[in-house]
């Protein structure tokens, strides 16, 4: 039965609620009325920030400035804005803390808006929550990003209400990018993160971060150079083993010595600068230097827990450097016993301990480099981020049992590509209350520029740092109703739509590999349409700029499928022109508004795309010309020992029509099913019969891309190597060896030097190609002698395939 207005009045009286009705009435503060200031802001001169922020917003939202009372002995008046001691004296005392102490209250009373909080900056977090409530938002860093509701007369309606940071710890950070660096953009992001409430306070204990092996090295170069046992021992590429960095050799007694002697020398020299006490909390990082070359000594290896890191391929170094810690901390303990040691849970040392518990004060930071950049933590649709999140709950038991730090350090794009359409929204959604129940204090994310395309994402990313109770798809709405205005409803199908196909795609491998084949063209017409839609009944001149923000990613887009097209057809005049369409729009776009796109698009489209284009457009324009394209699918002979030349995998008379066929450019290993093939190489087999008007000439082989070193071998015949050459393409002289006559048989070496590459590849990843024309002036970019290493480690002669 629906109830009449005046009967829900009546029960109220019946129920005593009468009284309560009255006191909702008048707990209403009316700050402005008909664009005329009634309210006075009663402050003390550590809330300046936070009254200009409230006299900002009030002016663009109805033309009026408040006037402000700083003389502390004046009587307060209402109507009232109270900030900071003096709203705190009047019993607005927060009730939910927290360790960076930026808890808040709003107490609306007696005609007055009381905002107190734990610390000057927790009031002004105080006065973003309450420019919130009166419709404020922030959707971007500048005035662009500024949502400011225009209305005549502003009221606070009553509330009394606590609030307090999930993450004590928020950071959202610019990392370093290529020039031109403007001001403007640094301040724009640093006043969207402090609206957005995201927080400068840092955990005592993530001063554990960074690769320092490499630092360390160099800082001990004269005793290290004395010793070299302490530097790791390494297999070179003849195959024999040497003493060398950036990696450390962490049992060495010596290692561990100076390690504790630099933390105890930066304990004593802030003892004597008066800044620290022997019972100070200091946190010193133990990580190794980026990269692999991890020692192979029989020590490090016994100090181990055995296992191989499934997504990088190599030894799991985890409980080595447990251990390391362990053996650290238990010296540095006896005179300073809040010291930190912690490092990086990022490429082979990404795992939990299995052997050795770790002490109570080490530190694990959360750098998810290893795994599926498109799928979260509790994304059932990853491979990878399902062995992530079962670390992360390890760590997480221990830190509830003997309180370990844990710290996420993630970042806010896809790696190694940040120009086409990507949505952390899900991802952020279901992973920050996940790292809150796992115990993990912090967030600190690295992030690209890119607004156009990162916008959802970061807002969601503040908003859930704060509040993980919040639902995403919720939060998600609000921002598109802010943002896009009467546009909402298409754009956020339009960001459901995007969230929902990477999800759904289930592909894993990092750069650009993936997007052709998680996105068609159907898709981009399909997005483009809800953006077309948008536009049309967006009604003003901010909405529909936002809307064309979005835009610029899904024609990046556009203009990528295009590209790629082209690489599939082997058409490199039309791979030239649609690379350099791709640069013109990020030029174009950048001098639209520097914050939509990220810096660092020309490099990564130089380094992954640029020099493919120009090399194989030389090798097949005059005066050369393509003469045989190699098939996309091509049998394939695994080689995980690198054993392959021993066992004749180059030689013609091998029969290979039982081998299985793997594509290679067209398609990633990780969607093939074999990205857990990480070690050793990969052997392509390719017959070929020379074209009638390519007989007699100079014959030359373009490949396109490998991970990471291609060796080649025509007819059995060792032609050369590449070197190590990720992403970059590389020629061949075959005319030596090829025959001018029948079948050839060409076999494609690709070697696996370094295992951090990218995730989810592998072997031939462009497209490769026979060309005829003017001789190269070199057989081979570079050579290799393959030699057996001899019992006692001497180095037998070179191989002679």
């Amino acid at each position: 039965m629906k109830l009449k207005p005046w009967f829900g009045f009546l029960l109220a009286v019946a129920t005593g609620g009468l009284l309560s009705l009255c006191q909702v009435t008048q707990a209403q503060v009316v700050l402005v009325k008909e664009g005329k200031p009634l309210a006075r802001i009663y402050a003390g001169s550590m809330n300046a920030m936070a009254v200009q922020e409230l006299n900002y917003h009030l002016e663009k939202m109805a033309g009026a400035t408040l006037e402000v009372v700083t003389n502390a002995s004046e009587v307060i008046r209402g109507p009232a804005l109270v900030l900071g001691d003096r709203a705190k004296t009047l019993g607005c005392v927060p009730r939910k803390t927290c360790e960076s102490l930026e808890g808040y209250r709003i107490q609306v009373t007696k005609n007055q808006v009381l905002i107190g909080g734990e610390s000057d900056d927790a009031v002004l977090l105080g006065v973003y929550s309450l420019l919130e409530k009166l419709g404020c938002d922030w959707v971007m860093p500048g005035a662009m990003g500024e949502i400011i509701p225009r209305q005549s007369t502003v009221s606070v309606p009553a509330m009394d209400e606590s609030s307090a940071p999930d993450f004590s710890m928020r950071r959202l950070w610019y990392r370093g990018y290529p020039q031109p660096r403007l001001p403007l953009e640094k301040a724009n992001f640093s006043q969207w993160l402090q609206r957005q409430k995201g927080g400068a306070w840092s955990h005592p204990a993530a001063g554990a971060a960074g690769h320092v092996w490499d630092a360390f090295i160099k800082k001990h170069k004269v005793e290290i150079e004395k010793d070299p046992t302490m530097l790791a021992l390494v297999r070179a590429s003849d195959g024999t083993l040497q003493r060398r960095g950036p990696q450390l050799e962490s049992t060495h007694p010596r290692v561990i010595e100076l390690f504790v002697q630099d933390i105890k020398d930066a304990y004593r020299k802030n003892i004597a600068a008066g800044k620290w006490t022997r019972d100070s909390v200091g946190a010193f990082g133990i990580g190794p230097a980026d990269g692999l070359d991890y020692s192979l000594s029989a020590e490090s290896v016994a100090a181990g827990a055995g296992r191989v890191d499934p997504v990088v391929g190599e030894l799991d170094r985890t409980d080595e450097l447990v251990l390391m810690g362990n053996r650290i901390l238990a010296e540095v303990h006896k005179e300073y016993p809040n010291a930190y040691v912690g490092f990086y849970s990022y490429s082979t040392h990404a795992d939990y301990p299995a052997r050795y518990k770790p002490d109570s004060k080490m530190v694990a930071i959360f750098a998810p480099i290893n795994y599926s950049r498109f799928h979260g933590v509790l994304d059932p649709n990853s491979k990878t981020q399902r062995y992530y999140r079962d670390v992360v709950e390890q760590w997480g038991k221990l830190a509830r049992e003997q309180g370990n730090v844990l710290i996420y350090r993630g970042y806010n794009w896809n790696l190694a590509e940040n120009m086409l359409p990507y949505s952390k929204v899900r991802i952020w959604g279901e992973e920050l209350p996940f790292y809150k129940a796992n115990g993990v204090v912090g967030l600190t994310v690295e992030a690209t520029k890119a607004w156009s395309i990162n916008g959802a994402s970061d807002y969601i990313f503040m908003k859930l740092a704060w509040d993980t109770s919040r639902d995403w798809k919720q939060v998600l709405h609000t921002y598109c109703e802010k943002s896009f205005g009467s546009g909402a409803p298409a754009m956020e199908r339009y960001f459901l739509r995007l969230i929902e196909t990477q999800h759904a795609a289930g592909q894993e491998a990092g750069s650009f590999s993936a997007f052709p084949l998680i996105f068609n063209e159907e898709w981009v017409k399909t997005s483009q349409k809800d953006l077309a839609e948008a536009l049309k009944i967006a009604r003003t001149p901010e909405d529909k700029t936002r809307i064309e923000y979005v835009g610029y990613g899904v024609e990046a887009l556009r203009l990528y499928q295009a590209y790629y097209q082209t690489t599939l057809d082997f058409d490199l005049t039309a791979a030239k022109t649609a690379y350099e369409a791709m640069g013109a729009h990020w030029a174009k776009t950048y001098q639209v508004n520097t914050e939509l796109v990220a810096n660092e698009v020309p490099e990564y489209l130089k380094r992954f795309i640029l020099n493919f284009v120009e090399q194989g457009l030389k090798y097949a324009s005059t005066p050369y010309r393509m003469i045989y394209k190699l098939p996309d699918a091509l049998p394939t002979m695994f080689d995980p020992n690198e054993v392959g030349h021993r066992m004749n995998y180059f030689e013609p008379s091998v029969n290979d029509s039982g081998c299985i066929r793997t594509k290679t450019y067209s398609s990633t290993w990780d969607a093939q099913g074999l990205s857990g093939l990480r070690a050793g190489a990969v052997w392509y087999r390719v017959h070929f019969a020379l074209p009638v008007d390519a007989k007699s000439q100079p014959i030359g082989l373009f490949v396109g891309g490998v991970e990471d070193e291609a060796r080649v071998w025509l007819n059995g015949k060792f032609v050369g190597t590449s070197g190590r050459a990720f992403s970059k393409p590389s020629v061949f002289d075959l005319t030596e060896d090829v025959k001018q006559e029948g079948d050839n048989l060409l076999a494609i070496e690709v070697v696996r030097n370094s295992k951090a590459n990218e995730i989810g590849l592998g072997g031939l990843i462009r497209p490769a190609f026979l060309f005829a024309g003017p001789r190269l002036e070199k057989k081979a970019a570079g050579s290799v002698e393959i030699r057996r290493v001899l019992p006692g480690g001497e180095l037998g002669e070179v191989i002679k395939p």
